[in-house]
């Protein structure tokens, strides 16, 4: 075996790959580390591009847990990491064919806004709101803050919450129909499932709950630069620190000797040699094809072959000759009350409804005076329509180019109700389906949240000597916790290897 070139090497700069390498840098800045990243810029789904001057996030919309006590905030201080937060507020706007609700900030100004819309059911959302306030306050003071989901974890958090406790049994389906006779509420009081990646039925009640809750109670925020400019600053702090990143550096290897993870083979065919690897990278891309059938179990790889992604998503990013200074930042038109997610699990694809995001709205600093630039997204399928048409050699031809032109249409349509004269102002027009997504991040089936929730994930974090899995794909989504899962990782790792 020859001498390792580094301590170590990160696969992926992703939220997960990103906090371990602070972490490390700042604990030792005399360690050799470094970030091994196939795309141009930092930050997975966490990023964002330009096109004429005008800016457009890329996936990640919002961040929880960024207030100064809360946990994000707290260990981007003990970081030494210096990054300011927006509040958004309103949090959203949905626009349904007969109401338009405003999913304000406060949690009391939003239950007076529901109560406005729905009277009859007053009574009932008050003791919802009153359960999702003790649900969520018991999860922040008692919930596992390890990351773990080990039986003792589990079992001390469910003893000494009792709210949680009462309905951890149930969907939060059941709970809804249950506790809210108007179904026409039941979309809205569930709009931040879409977080989760799951229908309501397929949702633990608390779970289901708390989510929802999280943005009102805690805040949910927008890095001052945008997604981009947050990845980067990230990046630029771990490389400030003594930290090395290679952009356009894809991993085809991980390279294993004596059952033991020993460096990497890159694209370009060179090999990087380190004392330990930590893999950033989607779960069932590191295992069946960084690691390879021969260096895996059998058992693991009939678990991988099988793991199935989350949702993926269809976007149209515009840059329109408009100010759209008097809309909201976040704001969601919807057909109808049904669900919309469920349909999608089964392969199916309806525009049923379209988020969008305008940055400059909420950061001025991301303003051009070349024009606005819109997010449109929707959660879509993977396989539909044979994976959106592309050939059999998996080339985006042009029956491909044609559905996405098709359905990008039908998006912007959508939109207008909400901002009417989109189509007529159209300065740039960027259109992504799950294969983009995919081609950009490596996640297989262009999945936002990792392999689907339900699936167990946490046994594959060590799956060889030297080597440890970290982020989104091994620990639960979001971008506060896949962040921080990088950084118990490193954490981890210093006090195992003693560095």
């Amino acid at each position: 075996m020859s001498d390792p070139s580094y301590d170590v090497i990160i696969i992926g700069s992703g939220m997960g790959g990103l906090g371990a390498g602070l972490a490390l840098q700042n604990h030792n800045p005399k360690l050799k580390t470094i970030i091994l990243e196939q795309h141009s810029i930092p930050g997975g789904f966490v990023t964002g591009f330009k096109r004429k001057g005008m800016y457009f996030d890329a996936g990640a919309e919002g961040i929880i847990y960024a207030d100064d006590n809360q946990a994000l905030s707290q260990t981007l201080q003990k970081l030494g990491v210096e990054q300011e937060f927006i509040k958004i507020d309103p949090l959203e706007v949905l626009y349904y064919p007969n109401k338009e609700i405003t999913l304000h900030a406060d949690s009391e100004k939003f239950l007076d806004e529901l109560i406005r819309h729905f009277p009859d059911n007053e009574s009932e959302l008050r003791t919802y709101f009153e359960n999702m306030e003790k649900m969520t306050e018991e999860l922040w003071y008692y919930g596992p803050t390890d990351y773990t989901n080990s039986l003792w974890t589990m079992l001390k958090f469910v003893v000494r919450a009792k709210t949680i406790r009462k309905h951890i049994l149930k969907s939060f389906q059941k709970y809804l129909d249950k506790k809210i006779s108007n179904t026409e509420l039941h979309p809205i009081l569930s709009f931040y499932n879409l977080w989760l990646g799951l229908p309501p039925k397929d949702t633990m009640a608390p779970i289901g709950i708390v989510v929802g809750g999280n943005p009102f109670l805690k805040g949910n925020y927008y890095p001052k630069g945008g997604m981009l400019g947050y990845s980067k600053n990230l990046a630029s702090s771990y490389k400030q620190k003594g930290g090395e990143i290679l952009y356009n550096t894809k991993v085809e290897q991980i390279i294993v000797e004596d059952k033991t993870a020993v460096g990497v083979i890159l694209a370009s065919g060179e090999e990087i040699r380190a004392s330990l690897i930590i893999s950033n990278a989607d779960l069932k891309q590191t295992y069946l094809k960084l690691l390879g059938k021969k260096n895996i179990s059998k058992n693991d790889y009939k678990k991988m072959v099988v793991l199935e992604p989350s949702i993926s998503g269809f976007g149209v990013f515009l840059g329109v000759d408009m100010d759209l200074t008097k809309f909201p930042s976040h704001l969601t038109v919807f057909n109808d009350y049904k669900e919309i997610i469920g349909p999608i699990l089964e392969g199916n694809f309806t525009l049923n409804g379209v988020a969008m995001r305008i940055p400059s709205k909420i950061d001025a600093s991301l303003k051009s005076d070349k024009g606005t630039g819109i997010v449109m997204l929707a959660i879509a399928p993977y396989e539909w329509n044979n994976k959106w048409k592309i050939t059999s050699e998996g080339e985006r031809a042009a029956e491909y180019k044609k559905l996405k032109e098709k359905y990008a249409e039908q998006m912007i349509k959508i939109a207008e109700r909400a901002i009417p004269g989109l189509s007529e102002n159209i300065i740039v027009k960027e259109i992504a389906t799950p294969i983009t997504f995919e081609r950009y991040s490596l996640n297989d089936g262009g999945g936002w949240y990792g392999p689907q929730k339900g699936q167990k994930r946490s046994s594959y974090k060590y799956p060889l000597e030297n080597l440890i899995l970290t982020g989104a794909n091994v620990d639960s989504t979001g971008v506060p916790t896949a962040f921080i899962s990088g950084v118990k990782t490193a954490e981890k790792i210093i006090r195992m290897k003693k560095l």
